[in-house]
């Protein structure tokens, strides 16, 4: 079930947020989420694991969340990656920020605990995280781990330039060896550092080299999440059909029918105009009976339905009584063109069925106006000969009983009743519009109406005989 809210938990009390939209950037995932005052908050995941959640109202222009959602992959719900990373646990509880980060030390590198605290700028003094993450280098230092002393001055090189640790050992000799190997791409020191490569390939993940790259470590990290989340992003920046082939491969994997529907519309909504998605998202519109999903689609792609596909949307609106109903009568019209021009020999039912519907709010004159674009098509013309003929007699008091007629031919017994009913009071002696309201009367399960005309009809016939 798609994720449209969460629960949140701080000082023993559980509130309901609503959802609004996630950020997948580099290793960090940040959820967007509102109370019912409009106030925002922000759940923040490493990879996929639930680190803490803040208030938005301290958030400043340049801070980590708005970079995010600036520069990483966007999501709104409903939406499957969001539901997987909110499925993690069934509630996120508010902590302390000296708890986390004590938490992290003992969960992650010092390298990764460093990065993690800088997703936390603008809800912790900028200068309490960088004398945190000095600690941690100083900590390494201690032991003697130069490398990753290098490694954790070089988040806060990124996060805070002119910190004063970073002048301080800007030109270190124990480190400009480091700089050297990372500057000429060393293989052998990039391989142990993730965290780097990853920042470095993200960067420029829309070359193609970089792309994979950065699914290779993806897939090995196995990171479904950020592997799925890039190869979107990259299909709609290539508009390569091999591009798609690839994600929609990887969709076909993972995911059930439901949330492969919501990644192909979602895909859709992003700019990816390729016949493959196309075709695949009216499969699945098909499917999932979208009615109005399936005709924006054809009227925005310009698709023309096959034999088959027409078929199925017969038969999908034929065991939908409300499909009519739930469309508005453009959308029905747009309908019926496609349906007409496939040339589907039950497409006469099904605007049979439409005319009906409309009648139950719309007059006979609307109708006939509504379908006059669908008078080109050889199928059509007897039944909207009838409408225009109903349009004709209308208020004609001498043709009531015809009226009727046509009325019960498309479905509406109730019009039929006050046709007939008039026609009887003009015709006192004619037994023809007494049958047909025993006849109508019993369709619609009036049984007392329809026991009393009956027996009408009997006395009538029974006097002329």
């Amino acid at each position: 079930m798609p994720f449209s809210t969460v629960t949140v938990k701080e000082n023993k009390q559980e509130a309901q947020w609503q959802v609004q939209s996630m950020a997948i950037f580099n290793q960090c995932k940040i959820i967007e989420v509102t109370n019912d005052q409009d106030e925002t908050s922000y759940l923040f995941f490493h990879k996929n694991q639930y680190l803490n959640y803040a208030s938005a109202k301290k958030l400043t222009k340049r801070s980590y969340v708005n970079k995010a959602f600036q520069k990483g992959i966007t999501f709104t719900p409903p939406h499957p990656l969001i539901d997987f990373v909110l499925s993690s646990q069934p509630q996120f509880s508010k902590r302390s920020f000296n708890g986390l980060f004590k938490k992290l030390q003992n969960h992650y590198s010092l390298q990764e605990t460093a990065l993690i605290a800088t997703y936390f700028e603008s809800f912790i003094n900028k200068e309490k995280l960088s004398n945190f993450i000095e600690t941690l280098f100083y900590k390494e230092r201690r032991d003697g781990k130069l490398l990753s002393c290098y490694r954790i001055l070089q988040i806060l090189k990124d996060f805070s330039p002119h910190h004063r640790l970073v002048e301080a050992f800007s030109g270190d000799l124990d480190f400009n060896q480091y700089d050297e190997r990372y500057k000429n791409n060393d293989e052998t020191i990039l391989s142990h550092d993730p965290i780097y490569t990853e920042k470095k390939l993200y960067s420029s993940k829309h070359h193609e080299q970089s792309f994979q790259k950065l699914s290779n470590l993806y897939d090995k990290q196995g990171r479904v999440n950020d592997l799925l989340a890039i190869s979107i992003q990259q299909a709609v920046h290539t508009q390569d059909p091999k591009d798609y082939e690839a994600l929609h491969s990887l969709i076909d994997s993972r995911f059930e029918e439901f949330d492969r529907l919501h990644l192909l519309d979602d895909l859709y909504k992003r700019g990816l105009a390729i016949e493959p998605l196309e075709q695949d998202l009216l499969h699945a519109y098909i499917a999932n009976e979208k009615f109005k999903d399936i005709l924006k689609l054809i009227h925005q792609s310009g698709l023309t339905l096959t034999q088959h596909q027409s078929t199925q949307l017969v038969q999908m609106f034929k065991g939908n009584e409300s499909a009519a109903e739930d469309m508005t009568p453009e959308e029905l019209q747009m309908l019926l063109k496609h349906l007409l021009e496939s040339g589907d020999p039950q497409t006469a039912e099904i605007l049979t069925q439409a005319i009906s519907s409309l009648m139950d709010e719309h007059e006979v004159s609307y109708i006939k106006k509504w379908a006059e674009p669908l008078k080109n098509y050889p199928q059509a013309v007897p039944i909207l000969k009838k409408v225009d003929l109903m349009n004709e007699i209308v208020e004609d008091p001498n043709q009531q009983m015809k009226l009727g007629e046509l009325y019960h031919e498309f479905h509406q017994p109730k019009k039929a009743i006050e046709c007939m009913s008039f026609d009887m009071e003009l015709r006192e002696e004619d037994h023809r519009p007494v049958q047909w309201l025993a006849k109508l009367y019993h369709e619609v399960g009036m049984n007392e109406e329809h026991n009393a005309y009956k027996q009408l009809y009997i006395d009538m016939v029974k006097r002329r005989a």
